[in-house]
């Protein structure tokens, strides 16, 4: 049924399709993690949402240093819907997870140690004792999440949407149940790691029972790991500086502020990522199949689809930036006790990433063309510039500096994102350069005048 609705759809019809379904699933996440914001800011203090975004920031920063593109390469390759090619995926996926779990399972280990001879800087989340419970759970996570089965791509992959954001959905409500009976049960900040653990459980067990799909097995067939391996081996450089751009920040700043600080900063962060993900939800799972198909079958539509394209994205990117700013104070007010007015201050910093999502655009073109080599290229300037010069900016000119600085790096490499894409696309470089020039005068207005 879903072979012979794909074969008899346009790509357009299916993305339509795909996308209105996608922000439906998005919209409903977001009344989830409302609920769920509602509920656990109310039985939890602050800084446990500060040590689960240290916990997430780490657990992600591993295991996209690891990131071998599994997803995106069932979502691009002709072999994308070979059993075998998914049996290989599938092993890879199982090893990788492992390794991630080991590293912070380590990680748990040597913090006391690092913590009772002072190389922790004393009230920041890193010294804090209970942080090491949270890396063990979230590797007990990470390794159930291994054994899922990889229909979630393979949907994507045919725009096949709805059973994936059903089962998100699913995952999510159940998690918040948990975390609230945990929290009542009297399991205080840990019950938001318990929640991560029953989220991945539940997710990976519907990927077997709830996702249609050919038999979940693990194999290992060469020539499949050679494709999926020649794509992803620069993806595993472009994955470690793209955490560092995306939420090294995480890192950084959970060393930086004290926990207080740092768990309000980690509350803004949920939010706008949240609002970004419109965004991303369109892209990765609209944007990128319909890329790679265009790619593989009218490349010469390449730049029609993208111009269209990034002209809703822009139109979609400022008006969420200007939500925020306008309205993250009354938001706060509403949804919050007075205890996380302080989110809406960061809310509104953090808001610039937005105005610098329709860049990523680029990067798909990039990736669904199987250039990842140079996909890779454009993420190291922007990351290493992050982890170079936020201290420094800190350090001479406060948080709010250094939060602005942070959030602007991506602008650093956008020369090299047009000559590559220039490869596949036409490239109108006057249009690219206006958001890039309206998001730093933005930044010098806010850090100016909130």
């Amino acid at each position: 049924m879903l072979d012979r609705w794909i074969k008899g759809s346009t790509l357009k019809s299916r993305a339509m399709k795909g996308g209105i379904i996608a922000l439906g699933g998005f919209g409903a996440a977001q009344g989830v993690r409302l609920v769920s914001n509602l509920i656990m800011t109310r039985l939890l203090a602050p800084d446990a949402f500060g040590l689960m975004g240290v916990t997430i920031a780490l657990q992600v920063w591993i295991a996209m240093m690891s990131d071998i593109g599994l997803n995106q390469s069932i979502v691009r390759s002709k072999f994308g819907e070979d059993p075998d090619y998914l049996a290989t995926a599938r092993l890879l996926q199982l090893v990788r997870s492992l390794l991630i779990a080991v590293i912070l399972v380590i990680a748990a280990l040597a913090l006391p140690g690092l913590a009772a001879a002072g190389t922790l800087r004393a009230g920041s989340v890193y010294a804090d004792p209970r942080l090491p419970v949270f890396l063990y759970c979230i590797a007990a996570s990470v390794t159930i999440s291994g054994f899922s089965a990889m229909r979630i791509a393979l949907h994507n992959r045919k725009l096949d949407l709805t059973p994936v954001i059903r089962l998100e959905l699913s995952a999510q409500a159940i998690a918040l149940v948990s975390m609230a009976l945990a929290a009542l049960a009297g399991l205080g900040v840990y019950s938001l790691a318990l929640g991560a653990v029953v989220a991945e459980t539940v997710k990976t067990a519907g990927s077997h029972f709830a996702l249609k799909g050919p038999p979940a097995r693990f194999d290992f067939h060469r020539e499949h790991f050679r494709e999926i391996f020649t794509y992803g081996k620069w993806l595993i450089i472009a994955s470690t500086f793209g955490f560092l751009v995306q939420r090294g920040d995480q890192i950084l700043f959970g060393w930086l502020f004290d926990i207080r600080d740092f768990s309000l900063y980690s509350i803004a962060t949920i939010w706008i990522v949240s609002a970004g993900n419109v965004i991303e939800t369109v892209q990765r799972r609209i944007a990128n199949p319909a890329l790679a198909e265009l790619h593989r079958e009218r490349p010469h539509d390449l730049t029609r689809v993208y111009g269209r394209v990034r002209l809703l994205y822009e139109a979609a990117c400022v008006t969420l930036f200007l939500g925020v700013v306008l309205f993250a104070d009354f938001f706060i007010s509403i949804v919050y006790t007075d205890d996380y007015l302080g989110v809406a201050h960061y809310m509104k910093l953090l808001a610039l990433m937005l105005l610098l999502l329709p860049y990523r655009l680029l990067n798909s073109i990039l990736l669904t063309g199987g250039d990842s080599r140079r996909f890779a290229v454009i993420t190291v300037i922007p990351g290493i510039a992050l982890f170079a010069g936020t201290p420094f900016v800190f350090h001479q000119f406060g948080a709010d500096a250094a939060i602005a600085y942070a959030v602007l790096t991506p602008i650093l490499v956008l020369p090299f994102n047009w000559k590559y894409a220039s490869k596949f696309i036409k490239i109108d470089y006057l249009r690219e350069s206006l958001i890039a020039a309206a998001t730093i005068a933005a930044a010098i207005i806010l850090l100016n005048f909130t």
